[in-house]
């Protein structure tokens, strides 16, 4: 059986595999089932099976507890949980059957019901007059389990116990030799009243209570994420005014641009659209500005970059380079105008220049990789659109060749208002002491800061890249675009990057994780507290004990 449930999303991003190991040839299971009893070989059911030695221990079936080298060590019973589960207690028969016992070896007669089990050295156990009870293959068996596998991960679970009236071995001079005395009944009631004897179980790991450890790293890069932003936004201010104060919290805001600037690649982009300082900015817009900083260009009802460049900026020869004199004093554009002027001259000039053709080309190439490595990655598909609607379309072309950016961002986003959102989520991460939901948290922390973020680059992207472009335009380099376009390939993302970016269009599109969470906790606690009336296990095609004796429960 399968269990298929609403992922609230998880930290090992959408690439990531884990490997388990469950039984695919073993009796019925009420769920996935890693066995991990090795002592004796019988059948059960008709199927090989594995099961440990437990005489002298009074294990009984549902047992839980920890596993280790051989050791099992008693701490509960799953019995125990069924009231908190809302299932009845007084009847655990729904939870239990019996199974067919036989020898492991085909050819070794069972007289006097008399079964013969194997150890690994080939070694003998006679058990007389056996019977054997499993965990029964139901739903109201898999719903227990679900229901207890926060409070029981990575625990062990008793799955099958075998009972005999006695058991023995023969030495090496063919001399009967009696074993220990055990007693255990099946329903998890330890009471030494019953005298059957039980010397072996079956022990295994449900993979509902197995748990992969989260990622370190990348739990370590969320952490990363929020100290960073706390020193951009001054979340944990010193109540100090000392000199030196300031100058540590400086310190810590110019570390913290630097490690958003990395996330995002803008110490490359800046070679295609200009120095972007939204991170020097956005402290003081988070004290004063009611409303994001984010650019409103282009219409109040987009909500993506602009790819097509405005007319109006076209150039015009009666004017001269005067119209452009804003554009080239803007000192984010400092630095961007005349590498990108040089560079567009050295592509054009390929058969001029071969040499510095191919030295500019590998440096482009470079570049774009670097971004492609980023956060800022989608930024390069978009200069790329954007670098290819600046070429003029012929005169006797009749089709639009322009082409949309799929970059999207907000354009309206309140940055105030999403700040005070990432504080709330973190009081809620402080306080909680749930693993999983600290994990959700997390999750939508940082993409929320992401997304802040994502926000104000593009939308001074959107401001700035327009007007790189035309002033190529103007040079009458635009055929040196072309040749950035046709190199300014991206290339895959790391699983890690990719799961940035999964979390921050999350949140750009509202989906919480938290949420996911606490709806699914919810659907779990509604199935509880509605399961009063458990069903009676059926017993068709089980197969009848080999012992005449009733079952005691």
């Amino acid at each position: 059986m399968v269990d298929v449930v609403e992922c609230p999303g998880c930290c090992d991003g959408p690439y990531s595999t884990t490997t388990t190991f469950n039984d695919w040839c073993s009796r019925a299971m009420p769920g996935l089932m890693m066995t991990v009893s090795r002592s004796y070989l019988l059948r059960l059911d008709g199927k090989l099976a594995r099961v440990d030695d437990c005489s002298g221990q009074q294990f009984a079936l549902g047992d839980y507890g920890d596993y280790s080298d051989g050791n099992f060590v008693r701490t509960g019973n799953i019995f125990a949980h069924m009231r908190a589960a809302g299932m009845d207690r007084e009847d655990p028969i729904n939870f239990l059957t019996v199974i067919s016992i036989s020898s492991s070896l085909p050819q070794v007669a069972n007289p006097d019901d008399l079964i013969v089990a194997t150890d690994p050295s080939g070694d003998y156990l006679f058990l007389h007059q056996p019977r054997a009870f499993s965990l029964a293959a139901n739903e109201p068996v898999s719903l227990l389990l679900k229901a207890s596998s926060t409070s029981l991960t990575g625990k062990h679970l008793v799955t099958a116990i075998i009972q005999c009236s006695d058991f023995y071995t023969f030495d090496e001079d063919g001399n009967r030799r009696d074993l220990g005395d055990n007693s255990a009944p099946v329903n998890g009631n330890h009471s030494t009243e019953t005298r059957m004897l039980t010397p072996l179980c079956a022990i295994a790991s449900p993979q509902v209570w197995r748990r992969e450890s989260p990622c370190i790293q990348r739990m370590a890069r969320f952490k990363s994420i929020r100290e960073h932003f706390d020193a951009l936004v001054d979340m944990h201010q010193s109540t100090c005014t000392a000199q030196f104060d300031r100058s540590a919290n400086k310190q810590k805001k110019d570390i913290a641009i630097k490690f958003f600037s990395d996330l995002f690649g803008l110490k490359y982009l800046k070679n295609h659209i200009g120095k972007i300082t939204f991170f020097k900015r956005f402290p003081s817009m988070t004290e004063t500005s009611p409303t994001s900083d984010v650019p409103a260009a282009g219409g109040a009802g987009e909500d993506g970059l602009r790819a097509r460049i405005s007319t109006s900026m076209g150039y015009n020869p009666f004017r001269g380079g005067r119209q452009f004199a804003a554009t080239e004093s803007d000192p984010r554009l400092k630095t961007v105008l005349p590498l990108l002027h040089r560079r567009c001259q050295t592509l054009y000039e390929q058969c001029d220049a071969p040499r510095q053709y191919a030295h500019e080309r590998r440096r482009v190439e470079g570049e774009i990789k670097s971004i492609s490595r980023t956060l800022g990655a989608d930024l390069v598909e978009h200069i790329r659109i954007v670098h290819y609607n600046a070429y003029p379309e012929p005169e006797s072309s009749t089709e639009a060749t322009h082409r949309a950016s799929t970059v999207k961002y907000d354009r309206q986003l309140d940055t105030l208002s999403v700040v005070q959102d990432i504080k709330a989520l973190q009081a809620q991460l402080d306080a909680t002491e749930d693993e999983d939901e600290q994990r959700a948290l997390e999750e939508d922390i940082a993409g929320k800061i992401l997304w802040l973020f994502w926000c104000g680059i593009c939308g001074e992207a959107d401001e700035l890249l327009p007007k790189v472009v035309e002033y190529i335009r103007r040079e009458v380099k635009v055929k040196g675009l072309l040749e950035i376009y046709g190199i300014a390939t991206p290339t895959s993302p790391s699983d890690d990057q990719a799961h940035l970016q999964r979390i921050m269009y999350d949140a750009g599109a509202n989906t919480s994780k938290h949420q996911l969470w606490l709806d699914a906790r919810a659907r779990g606690q509604a199935k509880w507290s509605g399961d009063r009336g458990i069903p009676a296990m059926d017993d068709q095609g089980t197969t009848p004990s080999t012992s005449r004796q009733t079952p005691v429960v």
